[in-house]
């Protein structure tokens, strides 16, 4: 059988993770159309067009002039985050705030590339920065 003090200290604790946790939360940014292997499994270098491509995956965000063609570049997004601040419980007591972030991709936007020949028919496809899998990062780690 429990005395006072240990029922007391058991509901303490519950409410002080109960009062931590209750500082967290979840974001998630998306900018553009996030695009996939599967999204741009159409493309077929040697054979697909870019008017093609921007049929299927609409306007690029940029169209870059090479010496040997041009380079459609599509930009995309998809980062989720959730921020931990352990310091909320203790706020009014201590002078530091911190908090913990924890992150499934690294900075940076990912892209999409699509390289045309002077014919505007696409020779190469390939995706930048896309990070495979879920990875957590801390930070400020």
């Amino acid at each position: 059988m429990r005395t006072w003090s240990g029922r007391l200290g058991i509901t303490f604790l519950v409410m002080a993770l109960w009062a931590d946790l209750s500082a967290c939360n979840i974001v998630r940014v998306t900018l553009n159309t996030p695009l996939t292997p599967d999204d741009v499994a159409f493309i077929e270098p040697g054979s697909t067009t870019l008017p093609d491509v921007i049929a299927k995956l609409g306007a690029p965000d940029a169209l870059t002039d090479s010496d040997t063609g041009i380079v459609a570049t599509y930009r995309f997004l998809d980062v989720k985050y959730s921020r931990v601040n352990f310091g909320w419980l203790f706020k009014y007591w201590s002078p530091v705030d911190p908090d913990l972030i924890f992150s499934r991709t690294g900075l940076g936007v990912d892209a999409l590339e699509v390289f045309c020949d002077s014919r505007l028919v696409v020779r190469h496809q390939s995706f930048l920065r896309h990070l495979s899998g879920p990875r957590f990062n801390p930070y400020p780690f």
